[in-house]
């Protein structure tokens, strides 16, 4: 009977730790969505949610002048070119024409993890980074690459002539 009463209460307080753990992510959903319309009220738009070490998430956001995230933003006008990196190595970048990127140094020793950013090169002004995460399931490619491509949108550059 005792090892009845245990396993009931064992039970009862396995069932209690997923309650909570369900309604902790379903009010985080809540809060995420109320904050996405909150910013789309004011004209922004998310390019992305990028999750950072502490178990948030940040949003990219874009207006009609600048990117924003966290209390870092950066001028549309201002931008003259975007490198997408990988470890610190080049997986892609534009730049304005008539602009040349600098060089950047040696990629990092592959560690185990995939560190994705996105760098702008801003006119006048050093460059600032977009950190877009680090994990390995692939989710932080695409964030760096919606990131990245919507930093390279903003600039519109000119196609070669024929």
């Amino acid at each position: 009977m005792l090892i009845k009463v245990v396993a009931c209460i064992l039970f009862v307080l396995a069932l209690w730790a997923v309650f909570r753990l369900a309604m902790g992510l379903r009010w985080a959903k809540i809060e995420r969505d109320r904050t996405r319309r909150d910013e789309e009220m004011r004209g922004r738009r998310v390019v992305a949610e990028i999750p950072l070490s502490e178990g948030e998430l940040l949003m990219l956001l874009e207006d009609a002048d600048a990117f924003h995230w966290g209390t870092r933003s950066v001028a549309k006008a201002d931008i003259v070119g975007g490198r997408l990196l990988l470890n610190g190595g080049i997986i892609g970048e534009f730049a304005a024409s008539g602009t040349a990127l600098p060089a950047t140094g040696r990629a990092e020793e592959y560690d185990g993890r995939e560190r994705w950013d996105v760098r702008i090169y801003r006119r006048d002004a050093p460059p600032v980074e977009i950190p877009c995460g680090t994990l390995r399931e692939g989710v932080s490619r695409e964030i760096a690459g919606r990131a990245f491509e919507a930093v390279r949108a903003a600039l519109p550059v000119p196609t070669p002539r024929h």
